[in-house]
């Protein structure tokens, strides 16, 4: 390639370019093996043949190595499982001798406090009887004083109300002693005046209202004692109801 005719234009530079035709070439020869060649390489073919065999022979002793090897590791893995399985049924064997062991510990442990516990209920099941029991001879203590208390209260309080009726009985029969002696006293005065008589009169009168204000007493006393002997009975029988449930 050439370049002819540079060309200055304003602002750069033009040229012209030539171009040299195309050649073509001859085609190569093919080449002429000589005897000697030929011969070298059929001797090449032997040793190819040598070195395959050897090859193979190699490839057969490898693979001869290599079925040892894996047959080694092999036996050696059945032996590592071997002896794991091994020393997992022992493991196994002493983990359910443990097992065992706890639960007949635990049983027996089980058993001890299952029979305190029943001793224990024994000795509560006994308090409570002892208790029960001195609590019943306690209440029927407690109900033998009560009623020899409201016996002897009772005979008290009659003892009095026939001493208050002797003596109200008493100072009845002094006032109608007094009133008959008002009366004959009166009779043996003889015919008395209007005055006299109304003061007699007034005093009988007086005399009733007090007699009928006793008796009024008395009634209303003895009615509040027979009130107060209902009063007792019925808490006694309350009493009695629920010391029997």
């Amino acid at each position: 390639m050439s370049t002819e005719n540079q060309k200055a234009k304003q602002g750069g530079i033009s040229f012209d370019v030539i171009l040299k035709p195309a050649s073509v070439e001859s085609p190569k020869a093919p080449v002429q093996l000589s005897p000697r060649d030929v011969k070298k390489r059929e001797l090449s073919q032997e040793q190819l043949e040598n070195k395959l065999k050897k090859a193979e022979e190699r490839r057969s002793l490898i693979e001869q190595e290599r079925m040892e090897q894996l047959a080694k590791e092999r036996q050696k893995a059945i032996e590592v499982v071997t002896k794991a399985q091994s020393e997992n049924e022992q493991f196994s064997k002493k983990t359910q001798e443990k097992l065992r062991r706890s639960m007949e510990i635990r049983r027996e442990n089980r058993e001890t406090q299952i029979r305190a516990l029943q001793e224990r209920l024994r000795e509560h099941s006994l308090k409570v009887q002892e208790i029960q029991k001195a609590g019943e001879e306690m209440v029927k203590e407690f109900e033998a004083k009560t009623e020899m208390k409201l016996s002897q209260k009772m005979e008290t309080y009659e003892e009095n109300r026939q001493n208050q009726l002797k003596g109200m009985l008493a100072k009845l029969q002094e006032h109608a002693n007094h009133i008959n002696e008002v009366c004959q006293a009166s009779e043996n005065r003889g015919p008395s005046t209007d005055d006299l008589q109304e003061q007699l009169v007034q005093k009988m009168e007086n005399a009733l209202k007090n007699r009928e204000e006793q008796l009024r007493n008395l009634q209303e006393r003895l009615a509040e004692h027979e009130n107060r002997i209902k009063e007792v009975q019925r808490k006694k029988l309350i009493s009695e109801s629920e010391t029997e449930k």
